[in-house]
């Protein structure tokens, strides 16, 4: 037998002659075969209703016909045409969702191109690079990791614009840890259907790009789901590229089993960027601003902000806002005022998040223990969400992070009630007003 179809007009032929040709011409009419491997045999029919039927009166025989054929046994998948058209479908909304999650992060700001490298980020960049380009050196799972705002999501993200750019066919999907949780839970409150078409959607992919993968610690169903996925894509030779804001061994709450797991392939660390990167990252973003910045200035800026590359571009921005607003001469009392805002390093994130508990919980007559207590009247509530805000605003921390601040609270509690602050101040100025003031008293409290 040289083809699949070859194997299935034998297979057809036999349940001709154990039952009878009317029968074989009613059930299996419009049969179609898809492939055979080594492991299972996949047959497509038009209906659900023809599906349901073959496998409950046909199936024992279909499994024995193949294995006297071809000598070992088989696996019998059948699809209707149905699922067919449903898999399709699946597989144009992942695209779309694709399209959808890299506007929101501006395609144009994420390319290999305008990435920095520097001894700090160096291999992780290259790795990356090497998956995008499908090169013999490209790694699966790709695991990076590194602090906030260091260059993570900048490099998943470039991936897939490189890849999309080369190959638009490609079925690429990039998305955060807590996306994927939040999407199964969304899918099992739907259903059994729901659910098939939430693990269809992304054992199909080509490129799974997770940002944040420690946000699914601790949560049983999510990592169970995870694994599964992990284990399709990995074995159909499909990339998988992670990131987290600590190494596979580190964190605690991850099953032993998708520890391992990610710790398959290539793990390249991020570190916070050398004084030369700071001022290379300081000159690409003031030359995209169209800033004219001197070489004092930004060694100036990058000898004061060495941890975070966001507080480097947030420089740049409000040295741009300087300029246009106020006509200032971009010199070094103009720096001075841009990093005003920012929180120096000298003060580390522990004393910063004891100085915003402090500050907020005073602000409203409260006391720290109020915030961090299970304590849910409306007052204590609005205060600990603002809290938790502030301190995402102005520390390099996870969510998951802050959530252990306050009493071991989930990571999606945290992310609403940051959302929900941030939404609030755009439409209640009484509130942006708190929260501002809040903020300039902790940061007269010490370095900055």
């Amino acid at each position: 037998m040289n083809s699949v179809q070859d194997v299935w007009d034998a297979v057809y032929q036999k349940i001709s002659d154990a039952y009878t040709p009317t029968a074989a011409n009613t059930w299996f009419a419009g049969a179609q075969p898809l492939a055979m491997n080594s492991k299972c045999f996949k047959l497509q029919v038009p209906s659900d209703f023809q599906k349901e039927i073959i496998i409950n009166r046909f199936g024992d025989k279909l499994t024995a016909f193949l294995t006297e054929l071809v000598g070992f046994s088989l696996e019998v998948i059948i699809y209707s045409e149905e699922e067919q058209e449903e898999r399709k479908r699946i597989a144009e909304r992942i695209v779309d969702v694709a399209d959808i999650t890299c506007h929101a992060l501006s395609q144009d700001d994420y390319t290999f191109e305008n990435f920095i490298v520097g001894g700090s980020n160096k291999l992780a960049e290259a790795a990356c690079r090497a998956v995008a380009n499908h090169t013999e050196d490209s790694f699966t799972p790709l695991f990076i990791y590194g602090g906030s705002g260091l260059g993570k999501t900048h490099l998943l993200c470039a991936i897939r614009n490189s890849v999309r750019a080369k190959n638009p066919s490609m079925k690429v999907l990039y998305l955060k840890g807590d996306e994927f949780t939040n999407e199964m839970v969304e899918a099992i409150s739907q259903g059994v259907a729901a659910r098939k078409i939430f693990r269809e959607k992304y054992r199909y992919l080509d490129m799974l790009l997770i940002d944040d993968i420690q946000f699914i610690g601790g949560k049983e169903s999510t990592q169970e789901e995870f694994f599964h996925t992990f284990n399709t894509l990995y074995e159909g030779k499909k990339q998988i590229v992670l990131t987290s804001d600590r190494p596979p061994k580190e964190i605690k709450t991850l099953e032993e089993r998708l520890r391992t797991r990610f710790e398959w392939g290539l793990i390249a660390d991020i570190q916070p960027p050398d004084i030369e990167t700071r001022i290379a990252i300081l000159n690409r973003k003031a030359k995209d601003l169209g800033v004219d910045l001197s070489p004092e200035v930004a060694d100036y800026i990058a000898q004061r902000l060495k941890k975070n590359i966001r507080q480097l571009e947030g420089a740049v921005k409000k040295l741009k806002a300087l300029l246009i607003l106020d006509h200032v001469e971009i010199n070094i009392a103009a720096a001075q005022n841009a990093i005003r805002d920012v929180l120096s390093d000298n003060v580390t994130v522990p004393v910063l998040i004891d100085r915003v508990l402090s500050e907020v919980s005073s602000y409203f007559g409260l006391t720290p223990e109020d915030l961090r207590s299970k304590k849910r009247t409306a007052e204590i509530a609005t205060a600990r969400q603002i809290a938790m805000y502030i301190i995402r605003e102005m520390a390099a921390v996870s969510l998951t992070q802050i959530g252990d601040v306050f009493g071991g609270r989930d990571h999606t509690t945290v992310l609403h009630s940051v959302n929900k602050v941030e939404d609030e101040i755009q439409v209640n100025p009484h509130l942006k007003s708190d929260v501002d003031e809040i903020m300039a008293n902790i940061k007269s409290a010490g370095e900055y």
